[in-house]
């Protein structure tokens, strides 16, 4: 009987089989994972190179040369048919809306890489390379994250002296323009932007136009109103047209910022008071902004405080109260211009970013105090038939009072602030860190809204996705 045929050729067979196998094992671990480790360093010089370039656009050449030389700084080892690209385009969100040009003043770079990396034990399947590639988008400026501002803008007597030959009112018309300059430059609906004046313009009319120092229901002025009545317009993206390039001339922002003599919105008039000003500006960002959205108040004016703001409260006459959450003492009136500083450094320790705007303020005029009285009309004298006087004349004044008075107003004194503050410090220090600018004298302010735009939207450079 023959002996059954041996079997061990069979193992060989198998064993050469599970070779091949670890040898793919061996190519896919070592192999792929060197390509994968050789595309994380492509992807690093990519992202150095782009988000180096993007700092200097929107200069394309300069930021394509930019990111030319951090590309070949930051070139990993061991890749062959190294490539970089570099393109320029435009975000498709953004703050700013400036006619932005690929080519021309873009505000993106996109830079992709390309290489191949050399295999080892992937030659023996036919495999002698992995091809890798990597891209970036950096923008600069180029925030995305929405903003919410509100612009305080001084509309006192002075905005409105000296006059043109036309009697439009020169200083205001300018700060108008500026307003609009900047309008033109943000992109709604990223950016949303409301409007105050100070002192107040609004009555509880629904006219976008009305008068200053309208009678309000509770019977105080236009200063002492606890109503809204500096607020002229809510934040709103409606400052532009649908299509996002042209301003909307039927907007309260737009007709607000209409030049024009003492007769426009917003016309001229009244003393000056900063600090309702940036009461009411905050007051607005936090009622109608948006949540965990950026905050910004651009202050503008032209002259020192001299006046407190209000003093709010409930009913009328002997049944007035105040309202416990001002000051006491009423300490607007009496330290007018550190009371702005006091609130303005509240402000921006809660978040807000305050710009301030000097225009033409002077050699250094001092902060004057204001003062709560009664007005008290000229009274003429009076003679009887035979032209003796029987009353003499009392003239127009001022009579100090305190509420719950419901005549008592505020006025602007000529008592220096104690101790002695100046208009141009006081926005200073209002101003958060860099962000005072001071026009010395009467003229366009163009340029100073627009490098406010810019910087809103600025910051460094960064990456986005390709659908930015």
């Amino acid at each position: 009987m023959r002996k059954a045929r041996g079997e061990s050729g069979q193992v060989l067979v198998v064993m050469m089989i599970v070779l091949i196998a670890l040898l793919g094992v061996a190519a896919f671990a070592v192999d792929v994972g060197y390509a994968y480790y050789a595309k994380r360093q492509l992807q690093s010089a990519t992202d150095a190179a782009a988000l180096a370039g993007a700092q200097d656009l929107p200069t394309a050449a300069t930021a394509i040369a930019t990111a030319t030389s951090y590309a070949t700084t930051n070139t990993p080892p061991n890749l062959s048919q190294l490539q970089f690209t570099y393109t320029t385009k435009c975000t498709a969100t953004a703050i700013l809306a400036t006619g932005c040009v690929s080519n021309t003043n873009p505000n993106e770079l996109v830079v992709t890489g390309t290489a191949q990396t050399n295999t080892w034990f992937a030659k023996l399947f036919g495999i002698p390379h992995f091809n890798v590639a990597t891209h970036a988008n950096a923008c600069s400026p180029c925030s995305s994250t929405p903003v919410d501002i509100v612009v305080a803008i001084d509309r006192t007597g002075s905005m409105c002296s000296p006059t043109d030959r036309f009697g439009n009112c020169i200083d205001l018309n300018n700060a108008k323009d500026g307003v609009r300059t900047m309008l033109s430059i943000l992109n709604p609906p990223y950016a949303q932007v409301g409007m105050v004046a100070f002192p107040p313009v609004q009555s509880t009319s629904t006219d976008v136009c009305s008068a200053p120092y309208d009678s309000l229901p509770n019977g105080f002025n236009g200063y002492d109103s606890p109503s809204r009545g500096y607020l002229v317009d809510q934040i709103s993206s409606n400052y532009k047209t649908s299509t996002g390039t042209a301003l909307n001339t039927s907007s309260g922002l737009y007709l607000h910022t209409d030049s024009g003599d003492d007769t426009a919105c917003i016309e001229a008039g009244g003393n000056t008071s900063y600090s309702e000003a940036l009461r009411q500006s905050q007051a607005e960002l936090l009622a109608d902004g948006r949540p965990n959205v950026p905050n910004y108040i651009v202050f503008l004016t032209d002259g020192e405080a001299n006046i407190g703001s209000v003093y709010p409260g409930t009913g009328t006459g002997a049944s007035f109260v105040p309202d416990p959450t001002y000051p006491p003492g009423n300490s607007d009136d009496t330290k007018p211009c550190q009371t702005a500083i006091d609130l303005a450094n509240a402000y921006k320790a809660a978040g807000t970013t305050i710009y301030s705007i000097g225009y033409a303020l002077g050699n250094n005029v001092a902060c004057t105090q204001g003062a709560m009285g009664d007005w008290t009309p000229r009274v003429n004298a009076v003679y009887n038939s035979s032209g003796q006087l029987v009353t003499p004349a009392v003239p127009a004044h001022w009579a100090a009072c305190s509420q719950p008075d419901p005549n008592c107003e505020h006025y602007a004194s000529s008592t220096p602030e104690s101790p002695s503050i100046n208009s141009y410090n006081t926005l200073d220090d209002i101003a958060s860190p860099n962000d005072f600018y001071n026009q010395p004298s009467a003229g366009q302010l163009n340029t100073i809204f627009a490098a406010i735009a810019s910087d809103i939207a600025s910051g460094s450079s960064r990456l986005v996705d390709d659908a930015f």
